[in-house]
């Protein structure tokens, strides 16, 4: 417990109201790796995915959101080339929103992919520590079977 608290100490969580920042690069990589977790799990919360496949099919909808605003984007930039100087500013306008919602959908396809390259990693992690426990657990039967018959 106090070595986790000194980890949030060394992270600027503790003390709040501080604004310390971590000084060692490590901590810097620690405390970004926690943002990056807890963006993906808000993501997660926000989105109502569960599953692998609710994952991909948000994935989908976010890809295709995306090329319909690049579409829309480039659309208007022909529109401005062509366009009066007062209508000029008006497009700029629409485009500049627009280029704020193309910002936005990669966010989200960034910490999609981004769950998803964390899951399989988590999954391989696993699979690992299931393969290790299985192998100390053969060899705990092969000793105990060793004692036995002596």
């Amino acid at each position: 417990m106090v070595r986790f608290l000194y980890w949030e100490y060394q992270l600027g969580i503790l003390p709040k109201g501080t604004d310390y920042k971590p000084t060692s690069p490590f901590m810097k990589e620690e405390l970004r790796k926690l943002d990056t977790i807890t963006a993906q799990v808000d993501y997660l919360a926000k989105n109502r995915i569960e599953t692998l496949d609710d994952l991909l099919s948000a994935r989908e909808t976010i890809q295709s959101e995306l090329d319909t605003l690049i579409d829309q984007r480039t659309k208007l930039q022909n529109k401005i080339r062509r366009a009066s100087p007062a209508e000029k500013e008006r497009l700029r306008g629409e485009k500049q929103a627009i280029t704020a919602q193309i910002s936005a959908c990669r966010k989200k396809l960034k910490l999609n992919t981004g769950v998803e390259e964390r899951s399989a990693k988590i999954q391989d992690t696993m699979d690992m520590v299931y393969t290790n426990e299985e192998q100390h657990r053969q060899t705990a039967q092969i000793r105990t079977r060793g004692e036995r018959h002596k």
